[in-house]
């Protein structure tokens, strides 16, 4: 197979983004993105920041994806969260008025965002040109949209702040999973991509949430238990809307309860549990509570153990 992307205006840029987006866990200790909010206002979009054109869908693999149902699903149901960014971006410019985290959030990450959803909307429908996207994606939208409201925001803006690390943590794993897990090429590369993009997202997320910590000053307690409330409202919201909706494509007219979500559960988490970057995990969720370096670093084996252990156990 040749090239994924051939030679245009960005093609050194994409090819050494995918390069390392193949090759690289996303390190978010040492990541350089995100260093401080005040730097977010230099940089330029299309510099460094790769395009949905560039990406030659005609390179898709057909034979190595077109029946991996397991990748249909967290692919089509991860293009319905990704397009419906402008949905929660809006919420959080209404929640956040300070004019510096609207600047980031309307310019830098919503457009990201929406990127995403178009570049996996994309490969969707090149693969199975036979379902119909936007039919499944406007029923998606209707049941999501009742989800995305301001009073679902956290109490403070810090603390909110914090929520949106711990769903930046797991959508940065997540493709990072999805980019270890998939043998065909363009998905392997554009899911690196994504999670790139994504631990960018993380790193300012987690640099607004420093600031505004310091103005509340929220203490250690309250940033555990917003962790963990978040935690535990990742899979039930997201994950089972989205992947009810890509299942609903498949088999329209058909009802979907917690039979079928489970029985798509049961196949993809041993493909998870056995690709999940889970000291990547750790350390994007610890960073918030500003623990002891050394602490973390001697503690991390036996909090990998124990993760892989608690994480995708069967409920």
């Amino acid at each position: 197979m040749g090239s994924l992307f051939e030679s245009r205006g960005h093609s050194a840029k994409i090819n050494a983004l995918a390069s390392k987006a193949e090759q690289d866990e996303p390190d978010v200790m040492t990541s350089s993105i995100g260093k401080s909010i005040t730097r977010v206002r230099g940089r330029q979009r299309n510099e460094t920041h790769w395009c949905v054109a560039d990406i030659e869908w005609q390179h898709i693999d057909h034979a190595r994806i077109r029946d991996n149902l397991a990748l249909y699903y967290v692919v089509t149901g991860a293009s319905f969260v990704e397009t419906a960014a402008d949905l929660y971006t809006s919420n959080l410019v209404e929640f956040f008025p300070d004019p510096e985290a609207q600047q980031w959030l309307i310019n830098y990450w919503q457009p990201e965002e929406l990127q995403h959803g178009l570049a996996l909307r994309t490969y969707v429908e090149t693969v199975w040109p036979e379902l119909d996207w936007a039919s499944g994606y406007q029923q998606f939208l209707a049941e999501y949209s009742q989800l995305c409201t301001v009073e679902a925001l956290e109490s403070s803006r810090a603390l909110e702040m914090v929520a949106r690390c711990v769903i930046e943590a797991g959508t940065s794993t997540f493709y990072s999973t999805l980019q270890r897990i998939s043998d065909e090429p363009v998905l392997k590369t554009l899911t690196g991509l994504i999670a790139q993009d994504e631990v960018s997202h993380y790193n300012h997320f987690r640099h607004f949430f420093e600031a505004y910590q310091q103005q509340e000053h929220i203490g250690r307690m309250g940033v555990v238990h917003s962790l963990y409330k978040r935690l535990g409202e990742v899979e039930s919201e997201d994950a089972y809307i989205g992947l009810k909706h890509a299942w609903l494509m498949r088999h329209p007219g058909q009802p979907f309860s917690d039979v079928q979500f489970q029985a798509i559960s049961l196949t993809l988490r041993p493909l998870m549990m056995a690709h999940y970057p889970y000291r990547m995990a750790l350390k994007m969720l610890l960073r918030p509570l500003a623990l002891n370096r050394t602490l973390v670093k001697y503690s991390m084996p036996v909090l990998e153990l124990a993760a892989r252990r608690l994480m995708f156990r069967k409920h």
